[in-house]
């Protein structure tokens, strides 16, 4: 076990969403039992190319050799990411503890006491000579829990102070918020994997602020079958993945771009809903998500509290900072995964480390 109370890592986050490889240069520094401290010192997303977006989208249809080449080509695609992000900002290997890396998910069925984050582990450790922490989920599935969300320990250790909850707007929207000190989170609906795909049938990578959003109309009909879905009457910790989203909300809308007004709509309430049912009254948003005016401004009819959206380059690399506290928090031996909130049967110190050198 390590005593070491600072740390620099290099947080690494793949989302469902696709956007990229975000990556962030982190230096964090425990002051106390329940409050770390941190700073970005650079970050840069790096986008998918066509080719590999394409893979990655497709991977959960793949057979297991097509995946575990997936695995592989994404390890040492990440690697050499790492490699230029060290070099375009001059940082000496040597000046990193470690990599921490969420990878990227492929299937995440806890139910079924699996779930599997590819493009991670031994390339990223061999081909960057840095030392790397991964597999966060996997422990906690097998005990018993979801494997998800990880983010709200670093909501709990970072943020605690600036609002009542944390709400995440990524390829899913996740929550966390603490009630008489038991910390909760769940994942509460889809977003980005869904309002991406819908922007793409029109050519698009995303829609812009909502504007797509912004000129459409609502089908009540089509929402009421979104908000009545059982998953939204299931008594958290719960968590989704794109199994789901393919199996209940693709055949709602039927791939059809036209009802995108409609699944903000659906967004918009679901996510009040949760926040007015915990009496909460401040939330700090963050995610692509949190860029989308269009949805923040949905949200608003829905939620009168407080909206607190902080600077862009937070709003942007917040997970891959999280990521970057979980991979210190393994490193020091301290629990980095909350039963509480994945609903396993014990905390757990997660994370799989790999070493350059043996």
């Amino acid at each position: 076990m390590s005593f070491m109370s600072s740390f620099r890592i290099l947080g690494l986050m793949s989302g469902t969403s696709l956007d990229g490889l975000d990556i962030a240069d982190v230096r964090l520094k425990k002051v106390s039992p329940d409050k770390w401290q941190f700073e970005i010192l650079h970050a840069t997303t790096i986008p998918y190319s066509i080719e590999l977006k394409q893979r990655l989208s497709s991977a959960v249809n793949d057979t297991a050799l097509g995946i575990t080449q997936l695995s592989h080509d994404l390890g040492l695609y990440f690697a050499d990411c790492v490699n230029v992000f060290l070099t375009e900002y001059s940082i000496e290997k040597s000046e990193v503890d470690a990599i921490s890396s969420h990878g990227h998910t492929v299937f995440h069925q806890p139910q079924n006491g699996i779930t599997l984050q590819i493009g991670n582990g031994p390339e990223l450790a061999v081909f960057t000579g840095i030392k790397t922490v991964c597999d966060f989920r996997v422990q906690d599935v097998l005990l018993g829990g979801n494997g998800a969300p990880l983010v709200p320990v670093g909501d709990q250790l970072l943020f605690s102070e600036l609002a009542d909850s944390f709400l995440n707007l990524g390829g899913f929207s996740n929550i966390s918020f603490s009630k008489k000190t038991i910390a909760s989170a769940f994942d509460i609906c889809p977003v980005n994997v869904v309002l991406n795909l819908m922007a793409g049938n029109l050519g698009k990578n995303y829609d812009v602020n909502g504007e797509m959003g912004r000129g459409g109309t609502i089908d009540h009909s089509v929402l009421d079958r979104l908000n009545n879905l059982p998953f939204y009457k299931e008594i958290p910790p719960k968590s989704l993945g794109m199994e789901w989203v393919n199996s209940c909300i693709n055949p709602i809308l039927n791939n059809d771009e036209r009802l995108i007004t409609t699944y903000y709509e659906h967004i918009a309430t679901q996510l009040a809903a949760v926040l007015i049912e915990n009496d909460l009254h401040s939330v700090f948003i963050t995610g692509g998500g949190a860029k989308n005016t269009f949805l923040i401004d949905r949200l608003k009819c829905h939620y009168h509290g407080q909206l607190i959206i902080p600077d862009e380059r937070i709003i942007d690399f917040k997970e891959a900072t999280v990521f970057a506290l979980l991979g210190a928090l393994r490193l020091a031996g301290e629990v980095n995964v909350w039963s509480s909130v994945t609903g396993a049967r014990q905390d757990s110190v997660s994370g799989v480390i790999h070493n350059p050198r043996w």
